[in-house]
């Protein structure tokens, strides 16, 4: 007997019907288990998956006895989940071709910058397919991508904040179940977020202090040229030029340029500003260091309703972990490590790298340790490495 090929599609919890064949859950806000697969019977197996907080489940449309036509308008037929197929790659040679894949954006996107500053146009298509092979790393090689996107140059702010920004809204975008195509918009969107500040003045753009009212004016500028700059070029999507266009709107309508709010903000928007506010928060500049991604939740928690969506704030902050890949941590015995891979299971005890003591204010011998089985040690606070004199960026390159 020959098995029918999976068919393995993302479904919103809200368009899941009886008859569907449920197989694991996609994204949830919180810690459910599908038990074992099996197919929807009744409404009370939709109702308990809804109450557990779940928001999409991957469904094997083979094994479902729904009507393929009748259906469609609820199925994404771009979120299908990818079928496990045999792969002769290695954790290590995948890593290789994530960082890989990450330098080509970095220089693909300084590229872009100098044609555009020159007047020229640009040509997207090696962009796109540097973003695919991003988003299809994301899957297995996160943890590796994002502690790259934590190293910076600090004056080179511009160009690593947007591909911060961009990796991050990608990453968001795939926690909330958004198909690789919108993942990739995002991504190429937020990489281009901030071009108009080619046009900013030196002195204002890199200005240490706070802003006269009349440089914020023409600070301010900087996504009107974004959007004029990336809407003459060929290829740009809505939701890239929407990204560009509205980062600095908020929900209150007290943002710029054209004070949206509430409905006005598209979800590509209140993500946007969400991750844009976040890593201009988190990321060292010359003049001052970045905070803790501890802090950087708070503002944005007090910021809910005003500034920004109170629920995608939420679901940010569960898709980053309480303490998010690269962060600088202080042990409760005094050793400072930074984190280089997130525990679902247990958020407080990711695998950190233990670097630095700081009771003795000496280096340690480097040793990676997973604090889920670790007892010995727990996190006592997130910190700045910058505030005890260290650069964590060597510490991230070769993480595990």
């Amino acid at each position: 007997m020959i098995e029918s090929k999976p068919d393995l599609r993302i479904v919103d919890i809200n368009a899941l019907k009886k008859g569907m064949y449920v197989v694991a859950i996609a994204s949830q806000t919180g810690k459910a288990n599908v038990a074992k697969a099996g197919r929807i019977t009744e409404d009370k197996q939709l109702k308990a998956l809804k109450d557990k907080g779940i928001i999409n489940v991957t469904v094997d449309w083979s094994r479902s006895s729904v009507d393929e036509a009748s259906e469609l308008s609820t199925v994404d037929e771009g979120r299908r989940a990818p079928v496990p197929e045999t792969r002769s790659s290695t954790p290590e040679s995948e890593k290789r071709a994530a960082k890989r894949l990450f330098n080509e954006a970095k220089n693909l996107q300084s590229k872009y910058f100098k044609q555009l500053q020159h007047g020229d146009s640009i040509d997207l298509q090696p962009m796109e397919r540097a973003a695919e092979g991003l988003i299809n790393s994301l899957e297995s090689q996160s943890n590796a991508l994002l502690c790259l996107a934590k190293i910076r140059a600090k004056d080179k702010y511009l160009m690593e904040h947007s591909l911060n920004v961009g990796m991050l809204l990608a990453y968001f975008g795939r926690f909330l179940g958004m198909n690789k195509n919108k993942q990739k918009q995002l991504l190429m969107g937020g990489m281009l977020h901030d071009i108009g500040k080619i046009k900013t003045p030196d002195e204002v753009l890199h200005k240490p202090g706070k802003l006269s009212d009349e440089e914020f004016v023409i600070m301010r500028q900087h996504v009107v040229h974004s959007y004029q700059i990336l809407k003459a070029q060929e290829g740009v999507s809505t939701t890239m030029l929407d990204i560009a266009r509205n980062h600095h709107e908020r929900l209150d309508g007290k943002g710029y340029p054209n004070q949206l709010k509430g409905e006005q903000l598209s979800e590509t928007t209140r993500m946007a500003n969400i991750v844009d506010c976040y890593d201009a928060l988190t990321a060292d500049r010359v003049y001052k260091s970045g905070m803790p991604p501890t802090a950087a939740f708070r503002i944005l928690l007090a910021g809910v309703d005003s500034q920004f969506d109170k629920v995608l704030v939420e679901k940010f902050i569960r898709c980053m972990g309480v303490y998010p890949v690269g962060t600088a941590v202080k042990l409760k015995s005094g050793r400072l490590a930074v984190v280089v891979q997130r525990n679902s299971e247990k958020p407080l005890n990711p695998v950190v790298k233990v670097i630095f003591n700081t009771l003795t204010n000496t280096h340690t011998e480097v040793r990676l340790l997973d604090l889920s089985k670790y007892s010995h040690d727990l996190i006592e606070e997130a910190v700045s490495a910058r505030d005890y004199g260290l650069s964590i960026d060597n510490f991230l390159v070769d993480q595990p």
